[in-house]
């Protein structure tokens, strides 16, 4: 059934989670370092992360290095032979240099240490060891590459700590992704990729892409249009969906939003595009875009899925875009956002896409403007607790889940 557009002003979510309560919650978990680091034995030692997607290793041989803060390691993601994904920790098992020294990815038949010359295959086996006779009770198939915890779904690849008992990851999405069992997230390709080291909480991080209220503010010179107008004064979400510990919400678009003429001609060129209409994309790629909007939203614009603790995959027509937030300390989290789109055909479509790629890029700047101000803020004494909205019900619902967990609450 399609949402009422001239209620969604009037309806209130909140009381529909009674056990969420109304009142105000605590800045403690943002600001305590005693707090962060309980949050890291009993959230981050079994929980499941969004690493990558699998269209990043394609092919055999395909493998992407990254620094994973969650296992204190740069991790090697490699597609094996077999074409199995696997990960290992970036750390040659003579000496312990690393095989890559930087973030990088490539095609290889295996990996080879720079500093001695070992060499192991795509599955982490060690298969050469230089001047391998002048080495004592040489045990070389204990010395493999050590693996680290990964598992897919629907094309995207997940990390785990793999601290104590571990819930198989279909099990730990749960109820969250059963719409999305048939979105064609294999099909699209990475169009753009930023990261960036945050000296804020990963809370703050997560609060700030979980509600629309700052959209009218904050976003006042870039996408502002796209979702408040006349109609929608404000950029309210819609249709919370709560999952267990997950979450997912829905953002209208303003049903009065006029694309600007560069707009326009990008939506031509393209065929793609964060403001472009859902109902123009729909089929053109001849992909099944399953699972969007499920609350029937008249103006829809894109879904917020969290994946809690911390990642984001906001699905929509013709793209998906993915928020990573990896804790480092109480203050200080690293971001990284990936933008993923239908593979353009043309170089029409390709220029098309840059306006895509700057629309997002130039609103995540907007975003980061007010991250370490945040922080700032709650760190100085001022407050003891902050208030939400109904519209800021996700937050609510990370907090809630999040207490229960470290507090036992």
């Amino acid at each position: 059934m399609a949402a009422d557009s001239g209620n969604l002003y009037q309806k209130l979510y909140t009381p529909l989670h009674p056990d969420l309560g109304t009142g105000p919650v605590s800045v403690e978990p943002y600001i305590s370092a005693e707090y962060f680091e309980r949050e890291q034995r009993r959230i981050f030692d079994n929980a499941w992360m969004l690493a990558c997607a699998e269209s990043e290793i394609p092919q055999p041989g395909s493998y992407l290095v990254k620094e994973v803060p969650l296992v204190n390691s740069s991790v090697i993601f490699a597609r094996g032979a077999d074409g199995v994904v696997r990960g290992f920790r970036n750390v040659c098992r003579h000496r312990g240099n690393q095989l890559f020294y930087n973030e990088c990815r490539g095609k290889a038949r295996g990996f080879t240490c720079k500093f001695h010359g070992w060499h192991f295959a795509l599955d982490g086996k060690l298969r050469g060891v230089t001047e391998a006779d002048r080495f004592f009770d040489l045990d070389k198939p204990g010395l493999g590459l050590t693996p680290v915890m990964v598992d897919t779904w629907n094309g995207l690849v997940f990390i785990n700590r793999g601290v104590g008992t571990v819930q198989p990851l279909r099990e730990y999405l749960g109820s969250l992704v059963d719409g999305l069992e048939q979105y064609p997230f294999k099909q699209m390709g990475l169009a753009a990729e930023w990261k960036v080291d945050v000296k804020a909480n990963w809370k703050v991080m997560i609060d700030a892409f979980q509600e629309g209220y700052h959209v009218g503010l904050v976003h006042r010179n870039t996408v502002q249009g796209l979702f408040t107008g006349p109609k929608r004064p404000t950029c309210r979400l819609s249709h919370f969906r709560l999952h267990g510990p997950h979450r997912a919400v829905t953002t209208p678009k303003n049903p009065d939003f006029k694309p600007s003429t560069t707009e326009a001609l990008a939506f031509q060129l393209a065929g793609a595009g964060l403001s472009q209409e859902a109902g123009e994309l729909h089929g053109s790629s001849g992909l099944q875009w399953s699972g969007l909007n499920p609350g029937g939203e008249t103006d829809f614009g894109f879904d917020i899925n969290i994946v809690f603790p911390a990642t984001f995959i906001d699905t929509s027509f013709g793209w998906f875009f993915t928020y990573e937030f990896w804790p480092q300390a109480v203050d200080r989290t690293f971001w990284v956002a990936k933008l993923f789109v239908v593979p353009p055909k043309t170089w029409a479509q390709r220029i098309g896409l840059e306006m895509t790629i700057i629309q997002l890029r130039e609103a995540l700047y907007e975003d980061l403007t007010t991250l370490e101000a945040t922080q700032k803020g709650l760190s100085s004494g001022a407050m003891d607790t902050i208030m939400l909205s109904d519209q800021e019900l996700a937050l609510r619902h990370q907090h809630a889940v999040v207490e229960k967990m470290v507090r036992g609450a």
